[in-house]
């Protein structure tokens, strides 16, 4: 019996959809739209939690003051990203094929200091989907406070829906470019403006000088 007509195989063509050839290879490629929602959201979605963390770190360093070290260190972590988007500007320029950091340390140090660039990679996807989803998660949880309707006893699902959205993650991302692309830029571009909403809003609330204030007694 051939490889490809096992039951295994079919379940796997009928969830994944069927194996491209080579000449279809070309054809999945993403349009710049979807490409910049798909590729960016690892980026700007620290803008989600990045606060938040550096907070929790600070706090209980510098108590009331680390409100004040916030933003100077937003700013240092701008400076940086501002100078690895330069640095890729020129790098995607000249190494226009699939590989990332890996090909371009492979072929400017060798292929030992290119393993080292690819575990770094392996572990850095894995410590962004671990700490992304566990703080989209507990954004959920923390909307479903809000509400007051009795949905305080989620805490309990926080793992399951962790292990969920997990598992739409990988899906999304075995189905193929073009699936993924479908799948995840929509959300991409929905938290773009619903991060500028915000920004939009707080700065109207500050000229008008009614911003809600803590009760730091």
């Amino acid at each position: 019996m051939a490889l490809d007509s096992g039951p295994g195989y079919r379940v796997k063509n009928h969830l994944l959809g069927k194996a491209l050839t080579s000449r279809r290879l070309g054809k999945e490629k993403l349009s710049n739209r979807t490409a910049l929602g798909v590729l960016a959201s690892d980026c700007i979605s620290s803008s989600a939690y990045g606060s938040e963390q550096m907070l929790r770190v600070l706090v209980p360093a510098a108590g009331v003051a680390a409100f004040t070290l916030l933003m100077p260190v937003t700013g240092a972590i701008l400076l940086v990203l501002l100078l690895l988007t330069l640095c890729y500007s020129d790098v995607v320029m000249i190494y226009t094929r699939a590989g990332g950091s890996y090909v371009v340390a492979r072929e400017n140090f060798g292929p030992d200091i290119a393993q080292v660039a690819a575990v770094a990679l392996l572990v850095d996807y894995v410590v962004t989907v671990a700490v992304q989803v566990s703080a989209g998660t507990n954004a959920l949880i923390s909307l479903a406070h809000l509400t007051g309707i009795g949905w305080s006893g989620m805490d309990r699902f926080q793992l399951p829906i962790s292990v969920l959205a997990i598992a739409v993650l990988a899906y999304g991302n075995l189905r193929g470019v073009r699936e993924a692309g479908r799948l995840f830029a929509l959300p991409a571009y929905l938290f773009m403006a619903a991060i500028g909403m915000v920004i939009v809003v707080a700065a109207v609330r500050g000229l008008a000088g009614n911003l809600p204030h803590a009760d730091l007694h």
